[in-house]
């Protein structure tokens, strides 16, 4: 395994991992029983028109670092008049929004680029300079204020903040709820009265950031935790066809493996890290954990490691979980929630994302979804739990995504990460912090296990937040381990 430190890669990324990070055109082997699945092993063919979006979505990305000069999300505000970058990898084209001329080291790289690749530029009204000072204007001690206005009879809630994507103003997300928790399931108004709360809440913002800004309603975003596990009749061993599998893992810990948390509750794990001393970790959501303890794998209770409150971020909505064991495989699992072999991908090392990248979300609780579109970067949102994240990219599932599906409840903590080498191996991107927009669920969501006799009927989403792994290793002094 190799650790990737954040600094190194600063500069780099988003260009397509090098080998001395960690990637290989074929997944390397890892010592022992586990070892990445591959073509006619077990591993699935991926679509020929799945592997050249992802082709062309890495040469974009490539270019969009450079325009951005390698910075994350965020930190783009520091280019003057930058307002966002699309990577449109369905038409092999870029959008940059900006305001202003562009700088001549800009055009430059617009005037070489690649055969086939086209851009544009289109005006924006504000940078993203001008957005982050808006929004700073609606938030006290690091989280959003409460706003109020005629004939609510409680404050309105603000979900979530974030520039347009078209650099045209800050768009806003309420609900009329207060605290946490609150955020009612559906809107309790009618249109109409909806409508109307909707202008007050734009005419409040506007005057509050004094920029243009859209305000709609949306609930607080649901985080994707069952708070206990479900009942069984017995705690069987779980099936070992093939041997280790995501639900029942083991050293060397494997990334998008089930877990209990100590108070029962169901998540995933995310990436393996090593912190600031060297120590090798396991990480999953911040808001998954009921105390600090002993965690299990999600069948067999098997332990895995402990949370000690120390290696925690709940603004990143990220924890470290210590193992006894510290082996890791720098991989992460793949395939269905349920697939009782060690079928997994190594990680090559981590980049940035754009809109309109494709990402796939890797759940213990759901599986492998993957061609989900991000719609927006840099998004400030308040969890369920009332903790504001300042920096997530939302995502939603496309045409192209299997079941129409982003993820279901039970995976949060999870890698989200972009294919890379034609699908071989896994770039990381983020990790899953909380969901948007509930459907029903296709059938085969719903599952049921030999082994206690129980099924798990899931909540079913179309979108997801999640916390840039750009930030969460910055902000706490980890570097991602790959193989």
């Amino acid at each position: 395994m190799t650790a990737i430190p954040v600094a190194a890669l600063a500069l780099s990324l988003p260009f397509i991992a090098s080998t001395a990070a960690g990637a290989s055109a074929q997944p390397p082997g890892i010592a022992g029983a586990k070892a990445p699945a591959v073509a006619g092993k077990g591993r699935p063919v991926t679509d020929p028109r799945i592997i050249a979006l992802e082709k062309k979505q890495e040469v974009l990305d490539k270019i969009a670092g450079q325009i951005t000069e390698g910075l994350s999300e965020s930190d783009r505000a520091r280019i003057p008049g930058f307002a966002e970058i699309e990577v449109d990898a369905d038409h092999n084209s870029l959008r940059l929004h900006w305001k202003g001329s562009t700088p001549q080291r800009v055009q430059r790289i617009l005037a070489h680029l690649p055969k086939g690749v086209t851009a544009s530029v289109l005006p924006a009204r504000y940078s993203k300079a001008d957005l982050h000072a808006a929004r700073n204007k609606l938030l006290r001690g690091g989280k959003p204020v409460n706003l109020r206005v005629a004939g609510a009879s409680t404050p309105i809630r603000i979900t979530s903040i974030g520039g347009a994507v078209d650099g045209s103003g800050l768009d806003i997300t309420y609900a009329d709820a207060a605290g946490p928790n609150a955020a009612a399931p559906r809107d309790l108004l009618a249109p109409a009265a909806r409508k109307d709360r909707s202008r007050e809440v734009k005419a409040l913002t506007d005057r509050l950031t004094g920029i243009n800004t859209a305000a709609s309603y949306k609930a607080q975003p649901a985080e994707a935790t069952p708070p206990t596990a479900p009942a069984r009749r017995a705690a069987p061993a779980s099936p070992r066809v093939g041997g280790l599998n995501r639900q029942h893992d083991a050293a060397p810990w494997t990334g998008g493996s089930g877990l209990k948390n100590p108070t029962g509750g169901i998540c995933s794990s995310g990436f393996g890290v090593k912190n600031s001393k060297g120590v090798n970790m396991l990480t999953t959501a911040a808001h998954c954990n009921g105390n600090d303890g002993l965690w299990r794998t999600y069948l067999g209770g098997d332990a895995v490691g402990s949370s000690d409150g120390l290696a925690i971020s709940m603004t990143d909505d990220v924890q470290g979980i210590d193992l006894p064991k510290p082996q890791l495989s720098g991989a992460l699992y793949d395939g269905t929630a349920l697939r009782f072999d060690y079928y997994a991908k190594p990680v090559s090392g981590w980049g940035h994302n754009n809109v309109d990248d494709y990402v796939c979300e890797d759940g213990a609780n759901g599986g492998v979804h993957c061609n989900i579109k991000i719609s927006k970067t840099d998004i400030g949102v308040t969890g369920e739990n009332g903790v504001y994240r300042p920096i997530t990219d939302l995502a939603y599932a496309t045409s192209l995504t299997p079941d129409g599906i982003a993820g279901v409840n039970g995976d949060s903590g999870a890698p989200v990460f972009a294919g890379a080498n034609n699908f071989t191996t896994d770039e990381a991107r983020g990790t899953l912090t909380s969901f948007d927009t509930t459907v029903t669920c296709p059938s085969d969501e719903t599952v049921s296990t030999v082994t206690d006799g129980w099924k798990r009927t899931p909540w079913c989403f179309k979108g997801l937040y999640y916390v840039p792994i750009y930030q969460t290793l910055q902000d706490m002094n980890w570097t991602l381990v790959t193989s």
